[in-house]
């Protein structure tokens, strides 16, 4: 099937986004922090981060766990509707006109930066101790944002490997550039391994997301990148205004991931091609 002249233009969108790195507000407060691990840990100690960091593994296996119950049939097509893709049945948009999703999808990324910033404002407010909070408060709504858009597109948020692309663009978005291109390429990989058959697929080692190693190593990671976004925080003064900026960069660059990702593989699965 022919892509349209939109679906093109989009491609190279894509493709220019896939190869730039990341720029934010976050990295700035890092550069001026002198000796950023240390003054974590002497602000709220190793104890304190081990809890961190079970705190959010936790999170992780509770959001894989829970899947598609975090989201609302009937919510996401009355969205649809009110940006004129009028659908009765979620499969239904694996068809629809992909200038009017990216629509939607933009409005309601645009709704996540707002109430991620508001949270993180409030947070701020409790300085490191309740930053921990809000950050494990923010890797659920982030997953709840990924898994729309995933729908919004004719994705099953459910499926095993789709679990794990929605891991790896939740990744994205805390991480920096070089963990940008590193999961991208694992979401290239991931790609071609489910357009093999089901029983390649079962086959296949690594795939399963629940309870393999591979996760365990993800989460590990995750909380590394989360723990570097503590630092700015622990700053007196500036930390509800720092708290505030972070989330809010932490769902723009998921969402944004998400956003191209999706797109991508929309105008794939329409031409049958992986690229």
């Amino acid at each position: 099937m022919e892509i349209s002249k939109y679906e093109t233009v989009s491609l190279k969108e894509i493709k220019k986004w896939e190869k730039d790195k990341h720029r934010g507000f976050h990295k700035k407060v890092l550069d001026v922090v002198s000796r950023p691990v240390d003054y974590v840990l002497g602000k709220i100690g190793p104890k304190k981060l081990k809890n961190f960091e079970n705190a959010v593994e936790k999170t992780i296996q509770n959001l894989l766990t829970t899947s598609t119950c975090t989201i609302d049939p009937e919510d996401l097509i009355q969205r649809a509707h009110a940006h004129g893709v009028m659908i009765k049945d979620l499969s239904e948009l694996r068809n629809c006109d992909l200038g009017l999703l990216d629509d939607c999808n933009r409005k309601h990324i645009k709704f996540h930066e707002k109430a991620s910033a508001i949270q993180g404002a409030v947070g701020g407010l409790g300085g490191i101790v309740m930053a921990t909070m809000d950050l494990t408060a923010l890797l659920v709504q982030d997953f709840h944002m990924v898994q729309e858009i995933a729908l919004c597109y004719g994705y099953d948020p459910n499926d095993i490997i789709e679990k794990e692309i929605i891991l790896r663009i939740i990744e994205i978005g805390v991480g920096g550039s070089e963990i940008k291109f590193k999961a991208l390429k694992e979401i290239g990989s991931l790609k071609r391994i489910k357009s093999k058959s089901p029983d390649q697929i079962t086959a296949q080692k690594g795939v399963s997301v629940l309870g393999s190693k591979a996760l365990e190593e993800y989460i590990e990671h995750l909380t590394a990148a989360l723990i570097v976004r503590l630092v700015p925080r622990a700053l007196p003064v500036v930390s509800m205004a720092v708290s505030a900026h972070s989330n809010h960069e932490i769902i723009e660059h998921s969402g944004q991931a998400a956003f191209m990702v999706y797109r991508k593989r929309f105008i794939e699965r329409k031409k049958k091609i992986i690229v």
